[in-house]
């Protein structure tokens, strides 16, 4: 199999799923991604940013990073643009496109550092669940790709069904391996805002959980 995803596998998702990076005047956003991970500098994308407040003060905080926003909502990806752009910010790159297909289709193999997927929407309707949840086997073995070798995936929710699912989903993901929070600290950069969700569970006294993960050592072949 060829790990660049030259061709890329159909997936499906929000905005027409991996189809749409196909056509031709996306092709300049793909190559303005690709340039903007280009570099010696730890890259961090955020997945969901929400109206984000992490991803403006990761990238204010960290110049020596490079942040990439991923989100669905166009609102919200022209707001974190402006933001950018009044506080000058070159290292932080939003982009309005489904975190599956950019995991899948567009990053290349160990191009990342910190992968963060806080609090991901549950979509509980029956006949979408399994089709519009964000962590499943294929997103986690998409991420485990991309990440370099060291790297971490921080995911977060409050919602406990999901919580089930993921813990399956990471228990299951051979090219991942669980991290004590304890020993992450040095592969996180600096951050001054919770994500909305976060910041509203300690409101409410609604507790929830984390996942830390790093690529497994990979198993040397046999003699």
């Amino acid at each position: 199999m060829d790990e660049s995803r030259d061709e890329p596998r159909d997936v499906p998702g929000a905005l027409h799923g991996s189809r749409l990076i196909t056509l031709p005047h996306v092709a300049p956003e793909v190559d303005r991604v690709k340039a903007f991970l280009t570099g010696d500098a730890p890259v961090l994308v955020e997945v969901g940013f929400d109206h984000g407040r992490r991803l403006h003060s990761t990238a204010h905080l960290n110049p020596d990073w490079r942040v990439l926003g991923l989100e669905v909502r166009k609102r919200r990806v022209e707001e974190a643009i402006a933001r950018a752009d009044r506080d000058d910010l070159e290292n932080l790159l939003a982009w309005r496109m489904d975190a599956r297909t950019v995991f899948a289709a567009v990053l290349p193999p160990a191009s990342v550092d910190l992968v963060e997927v806080l609090f991901p929407t549950p979509w509980w309707n029956a006949a979408l669940r399994r089709k519009r949840l964000l962590i499943d086997d294929a997103f986690l073995r998409d991420v485990a790709r991309t990440l370099r070798p060291g790297g971490l995936l921080h995911l977060a929710t409050d919602v406990q069904d999901y919580g089930a699912i993921i813990e399956t989903c990471l228990t299951r993901c051979d090219a991942l391996s669980p991290l004590p929070e304890e020993e992450t600290s040095e592969k996180r950069p600096r951050c001054s805002q919770q994500s909305r969700r976060e910041w509203a569970c300690e409101r409410d006294g609604i507790s929830f959980e984390r996942w830390f993960a790093t690529p497994s050592p990979q198993t040397p072949p046999e003699n």
